[in-house]
Order: C-alpha cells, then structure tokens, then sequence
C-alpha cells in the first residue's frame, strides 16, 4: 500500500481522489492548501502527490518546488483545471510528472497513480 498526499482546496475535490486511491488500494491523505502540503510532505514522506495549481496561499508550481527541494525524487502529479499549455510546460520543465485535467476521468487517474507507484 502506498501513500498519496492529495492538495486541493476542494473538499469536494480531494474526496473525489481520496475514494479513487482507496480503491486502488491505497492510502489517501488530504491537504487543503500548500503551506499545509510543505508541513505534511515533510513529515510523512507520500510516495506521490496530486497538485493543484491554483491555491488560495501559492501556486501549485511553487508548493511542487518546495516539495522537491526536500526530495529531488519525489513523484507529483498536476490535477488542475487551468490547462494552459505554458502552465503543463512549466510543470515538466520542474519535474511533474504527468498533467491531468479536471473534471478528472477516474480511469486516467487510476491508471496514471499505477504506472508511476509501480516504476
């Protein structure tokens, strides 16, 4: 079973991905925002996170940077409605490993978490 830290400020939105995670397995751990992120990143290590970009106290890009400076290797996914195509460059050029789109599409979620938790 693996860890995945879910940043949204969306109830609605991490509940969403907390019930694909579990039924994939998993564990699902919840943060409403990104200096929230930064603390519980830091504390319990997440095999993977799932980011939004817009966030009411900083950018998704910012929280994944402060992310990977604790943990060059840590594995982070963009779920995001804002699908501007400097935005998804700007996530790959910093290390995001995959960009999804909301409303998210539970199957693409499902299979993107089991390629990255598997490599």
């Amino acid at each position: 079973m693996k860890t995945i830290l879910i940043v949204d400020d969306s109830g609605f939105t991490r509940s969403i991905h907390t019930q694909i995670i579990e039924a994939l397995g998993h564990q699902a751990i919840e943060a409403a925002s990104g200096a929230e992120a930064v603390k519980i990143f830091k504390e319990k290590h997440p095999d993977l996170v799932i980011m939004d970009l817009l966030m009411p106290d900083m950018d998704g890009l910012d929280v994944i940077g402060q992310i990977l400076a604790i943990d060059p290797k840590a594995k982070t996914v963009i779920c995001s409605t804002d699908k501007q195509k400097v935005r998804q460059d700007d996530a790959r050029n910093l290390g995001v490993m995959a960009f999804l789109t909301k409303p998210i599409d539970s199957a693409k979620l499902s299979s993107t978490l089991s390629n990255l938790l598997e490599n």
